[in-house]
């Protein structure tokens, strides 16, 4: 009868000959040296003469003549370590890891049992297998980020080229106005200098704007930008990059958490396009906060050395790559603020640098290769490239004029062919790209959640905080970093809103002071948007703006109740005064007992970090 006997090293079940008992023979797996047990009834145990049953001297004893060792039921089999019931085939107690023959651990649950975890050697052995079954069951994911990819960079790419073609036929149109009127039209750098003569009830018209006293105007190539149209597909450009990121963010910390879960698939995944933008602007964010605090060194040495200002930088932007691994893990947990700091990063970079740089060089191999061949190859031959695509395109457009409508040369040329046309070329070339980098991209997926699992105890990974802690000053000021990027993007909104539309609505009236009512009312329409922001993001179901969602905390009462909505706007009222202070208002959580700042003070309420219920 063959004898099943494990490997220590590769924990591979061997079945080897009656003859192999007691010695020891070699893993055709790893080529360890494996013992073999001596088999059952090779050496059986010298029998014993059955002892006497015992007789009670007591007559009225209805078990004293009972022999109990004849209850023993034989056919069970127990483990020597818990006495919990074990399979014929099981090397080890499944409930203990006691080794059945033995009964004692073996290495690999003695090393599992002080990590916590399994053991971090083995994380080199089984990531390729485990990550290739996963891939095979999840192959559905592969094709969804190959078509969210491929639809998010193709939209992106088209509204930028749409962008570009607003920008430069409407700063031809405008020139074309000025050199109708030289007389009384003039450019001066980015200014457009519009004189009227002195005569009475002289008027210039341009641009559909008759203008009675002298203006100066932005100048025809920068007025575009300014105009609705730009803003409109500049903005759409930002919405569906913030898409292509958001997918790999939400997709990357689901897979890492089933996996540090012990789960073998992904039960529940829905595609949210909202969602996915917000998860699309932690995307982009998170390097850059990241790195903000040594992006000072490339600064510095910019003025000194230029070219030692480059390498820096480039070692630099380099960095989250590198602790991107830990990074995912850290985002797929409750707490993830870690992940936005460098000193945690580094910290946990340094303890895993081995299998960090691991998964990097799989990271380069797999996914990195192909879309950075191909940006080479475009930067390379970028004249070539632009002039082959400018040809295809003509000949195109020439196909499409002469057998489907002549659309002329204006707007409906570009509508309906060379938009279209757009799209389908960079679909097509997109689709393929991705195509080839999205099943190693959720392959690598899977490897960054085994690597969470293999040096969990090695990584700096928050699991809880006791209900509704008050934050401190670093958590906060992470969230913070996050909100300016929004607050940023608002106040873009809010000047245009005032310095683009009321400054040119001042300007058609010929105020003198027209740029400087414009730039009032951008402010206080920035101020507005600010506060709406901060109010309802903190009175919502999140009880956080976007970057304190991100972080893991939440604004509460002093009584532990939701913020009404004016009490919101009072307390983004009083962090514009905390502002106004030089930052002085925001460090007082530093060192007051409640990590309280002082809009927390003026408005009593605080900033904690969820709790399970929230």
């Amino acid at each position: 009868m063959p004898i099943r006997v494990q490997c220590e090293g590769c924990q591979t079940v061997l079945n080897v000959q009656d003859q192999a008992a007691g010695k020891v023979i070699k893993c055709r797996q790893c080529g360890e040296r494996v013992k073999v047990p001596m088999a059952s009834g090779t050496a059986p145990a010298k029998a014993r003469a059955p002892r006497p049953a015992r007789k009670s001297q007591d007559p009225d004893d209805l078990f004293g003549d009972l022999d109990l060792r004849q209850a023993e039921d034989t056919k069970k089999k127990v483990c020597p370590g818990c006495t919990a019931p074990v399979e014929d085939g099981d090397i080890e107690c499944p409930k203990c890891g006691v080794n059945i023959a033995t009964g004692v651990l073996s290495e690999r649950q003695r090393i599992k049992r002080e990590r916590k975890g399994p053991p971090p050697a083995e994380f080199y052995r089984s990531v390729w297998g485990n990550s290739w079954k996963f891939l095979k069951k999840h192959w559905q994911f592969g094709i969804q980020t190959a078509v969210v990819w491929s639809l998010c960079l193709s939209m992106a790419t088209t509204c930028a080229f749409s962008l570009n073609y607003y920008v430069t036929s409407r700063s031809k149109q405008l020139m074309e106005m000025v050199q109708k009127d030289t007389a009384n039209l003039t450019i001066a750098g980015n200014l457009l200098y519009i004189t009227v003569p002195k005569e009475k009830g002289s008027k210039v018209e341009f641009d559909g704007t008759y203008y009675q006293r002298t203006t100066v105007i932005s100048a025809p190539h920068i007025q575009p930008w300014k105009e609705p149209p730009a803003l409109f597909w500049a903005g759409m450009t930002v919405v569906f990059q913030l898409g292509f990121g958001g997918w790999f963010w939400t997709l990357a910390t689901t897979i890492t958490n089933t996996t540090m879960a012990g789960e073998k698939r992904v039960k529940r995944f829905q595609f949210d396009f909202f969602a996915n933008l917000t998860m699309g602007v932690r995307f982009y964010a998170w390097p850059t906060v990241l790195t903000l605090p040594l992006l000072l060194i490339p600064g510095g040495l910019s003025f000194a050395n230029p070219l030692a200002a480059g390498i820096s930088y480039v070692i630099i932007t380099m960095l989250p790559i590198l602790v991107l691994p830990a990074a995912v893990v850290h985002m797929a947990q409750k707490y993830s603020y870690r992940a936005w700091l460098l000193f945690w990063m580094l910290k946990d970079f340094g303890r895993t640098i081995a299998a960090s740089l691991y998964v990097f060089g799989m990271m380069l191999v797999l996914v990195l290769l192909i879309p950075g061949a191909v940006a080479g190859g475009v930067a390379a031959m970028q004249n070539r490239v632009v002039s082959w695509l400018l040809t295809q395109e003509s000949v195109a457009l020439d196909w499409m004029k002469s057998n489907i409508a002549d659309m002329g040369e204006g707007n409906l040329r570009f509508l309906f062919y060379q938009m279209p046309l757009v799209f389908s070329s960079s679909f097509l070339t997109f689709g393929i790209i991705c195509g080839l980098i999205a099943f190693p991209a959720v392959f690598m997926m899977r490897v960054i959640g085994l690597y969470g699992v293999y040096f969990r105890a090695d990584l700096s990974i928050v699991n809880e905080f006791p209900d509704l802690e008050p934050a401190t000053f670093g958590p906060r000021y992470l969230a913070f970093l996050v909100d300016l990027i929004i607050m940023t993007l608002l106040a873009g909104v809010g000047m245009f809103v005032g310095y683009y539309m009321f400054g040119s609505l001042f300007q058609f009236y010929g105020w003198a002071v027209a740029d400087q009512a414009g730039l009032g009312v951008g402010a206080v329409a920035s101020l507005i948007l600010f506060g709406m922001y901060f109010s309802l993001g903190e009175t919502g179901s999140a009880r956080a703006t976007l970057g304190k969602w991100s972080i893991g905390l939440i604004v509460l009462r002093d009584d532990n109740l939701p913020q009404s909505r004016q009490q919101a706007v009072k307390r983004a009222a009083c962090s514009l005064l905390s502002l106004l202070t030089v930052f002085i208002g925001f460090l007082s959580c530093l060192y007051r007992p409640d990590r309280k700042a002082l809009q927390d003070i003026m408005t009593k309420t605080k900033v904690v970090w969820q709790s399970e219920q929230t």
